[in-house]
């Protein structure tokens, strides 16, 4: 029962953000931390989120830098987005969803975005 504890999934909300993870590093478990969780943009103005990948490899945590798109394509006509940075700048009015991926699993976070 131990064992099963020790690999359960930690969910902590901090601040806006959500984190997930096995703290044990027993398995091959990866998260995708973002922070703020929502990030309002006046038209021109730009704004880079904080974003970090974690994984386990060979049982130690590794960090490192997600991927980042937005959830709908057709949402690039209200948000500038840069892949490898995650800098987002707002080019019309509208509500859009940044999407960050980790770059070593399936693990992904989201940020709602408005930009007015």
């Amino acid at each position: 029962m131990q064992r099963v504890l020790a690999a359960a999934l930690l969910l902590v909300v901090v601040s806006g953000c959500v984190i997930v993870g096995d703290p044990t590093c027993g398995g091959s478990s990866a998260s995708v931390v973002v922070a703020p969780g929502v990030v309002v943009v006046a038209v021109g103005e730009s704004f880079t989120p904080n974003g970090h990948d974690t994984w386990c490899d060979g049982g130690h945590q590794t960090h490192g830098s997600p991927t980042w798109s937005l959830s709908q394509p057709g949402d690039n006509g209200i948000v500038s987005l840069d892949a490898s940075t995650g800098r987002i700048t707002g080019l019309r009015a509208g509500v859009v969803t940044v999407v960050a991926r980790s770059t070593h699993s399936s693990a992904t976070s989201s940020i709602q975005v408005t930009v007015r």
